[in-house]
């Protein structure tokens, strides 16, 4: 490891034990579904107007600015209104509120064989709007728009202490996992498939190694408990002892999350698109801690209340984890593609101290960043030393905020240059 980082790594006490082996919450799908119609802050060229009845499957809106992403309805119905609400991107951007008319209608669906090309493949993943499913929504397809590729990574370390939801997808959706994996080692065009998991999970592990077995291209590679194992400079360095500079595909490596290959495998099979998603809901205060499978535009307050609802007034509720998740306003925001957790947890007022100058933020900074020099440029509004700082390397881990003695939201503060830098840029 270069001496210019820190360890990279350490553990966190999780709390998955309270989802990780109960019974899944098959939620009911609601009469009312609002679809986000942008990926990620990036509005989509909307497809439908307000009276369109749609299937499953029917294309509502569609970026095309240079990445491809289609967005499909996850229902049947009608169009009641195209309205801008509020997303788990913090910005309100349109969305299609559908009524929902329980007949499952969809539209002619298109499957593709395992013995198609690269080419055709990745075409496919593409044409069906697949993206990451950790968090991050990365079209999928582009990733794969490559010939330079000698080892897929699939992710299935999951390292946000609370969340289950890709241990529960890999166990409940099994045979899609394997399909999955197979269709993208063949879209990637590398000659071996590492399976990243902790190794804890160890019924997980027998159950990965049964499903590949005699396949010598495919293999698991065991990490250890610590955090964020699962940021792909870290799981890269463990699992290729490699390091690069902006993208893994420099050292000859693609990762994709084990969500993401289940839902591979399952269009592969079904020619579904991502119409629903098992998402963990938990948290400290929410009663019942569950995963829970729900349809795509359904809000997050039916996913909690199906959890038994909130434990008090007073909470925080984020979409994702503890560690990396995103403060919302209202629990009437809708699920998504990327969406893999909702956290309930108690709100806290800390009490802020003066930074003690104690480096714990940089040391423990996987990236490599000196978070205090970057602060003191935000507050100055130093644009250039922003840039010098590389400030836009930041990956929001939390691991600052978490060391820091003095309560100091370090991580708020880094989301805050970066978008500071961002809106510089494009001015």
């Amino acid at each position: 490891m270069s001496l210019l980082f820190g360890p990279m790594h350490q553990h966190i006490d999780g709390h998955k034990e309270v989802t990780a082996h109960n019974e899944i919450i098959h939620l009911d799908v609601p009469e009312i579904i609002g679809v986000a119609l942008s990926h990620g802050n990036i509005e989509a060229n909307i497809l439908v107007k307000e009276g369109d009845h749609v299937k499953i499957g029917t294309k509502l809106a569609e970026r095309d600015d240079g990445f491809y992403v289609p967005i499909f309805s996850p229902v049947s119905g009608t169009v009641k209104s195209i309205e801008k609400r509020p997303s788990t991107s913090l910005k309100p951007v349109m969305h299609a509120i559908i009524e929902n008319d329980f007949r499952e209608d969809t539209v002619e669906l298109k499957t593709i064989s395992e013995e198609a090309s690269k080419e055709e493949i990745v075409e496919f993943i593409k044409q069906m709007g697949i993206i990451g499913c950790g968090g991050a929504g990365f079209p999928t397809y582009y990733k794969y728009q490559t010939d330079k590729c000698e080892h897929l990574l699939i992710n299935a370390v999951e390292c946000e202490p609370y969340i289950t939801a890709d241990a529960r997808m890999i166990e409940e959706k099994s045979y899609y996992f394997k399909t999955g994996v197979r269709m993208l080692l063949k879209a990637s065009g590398a000659r071996d498939c590492i399976i990243c998991i902790k190794e804890e999970k160890k019924d997980l592990i027998e159950l990965i190694d049964l499903m590949f077995e005699g396949d010598k291209r495919v293999s698991v590679l065991k990490l250890k408990d610590l955090y964020p194992m699962g940021w792909e400079r870290v799981m890269v360095y463990e699992a290729l002892n490699a390091q690069y500079e902006r993208f893994p595909i420099e050292i000859g490596a693609i990762i994709t999350s084990a969500t993401t290959a289940i839902y591979v495998g399952r269009a592969t099979i079904t020619g579904l698109p991502i119409n629903e998603k098992i998402i963990t809901v938990s948290g400290d205060a929410v009663k019942s801690p569950h995963n829970v499978l729900a349809r795509v535009g359904t809000p997050f307050r039916n996913l909690i209340e199906a959890c038994g609802g909130y434990t008090s007034d007073e909470v925080i509720v984020l979409s994702g984890g503890p560690m990396m998740g995103t403060s919302l306003r209202s629990d009437e925001v809708t699920t998504r593609p990327a969406v893999n957790a909702i956290t309930v947890l108690t709100y806290m007022v800390y009490e802020e101290y003066p930074c003690i100058r104690c480096g714990a933020c940089a040391n423990n900074c996987p990236s490599g960043l000196r978070p205090v020099n970057i602060i003191q440029a935000l507050k100055a509004k130093d644009f250039d030393r922003l840039q010098r700082l590389k400030v836009t390397d930041c990956v929001e881990c939390g691991l600052c905020a978490y060391n820091c003695p003095s309560k100091i939201p370090v991580t708020e503060n880094m989301r805050r240059a970066k978008r500071l830098l961002n809106a510089r840029k494009q001015s």
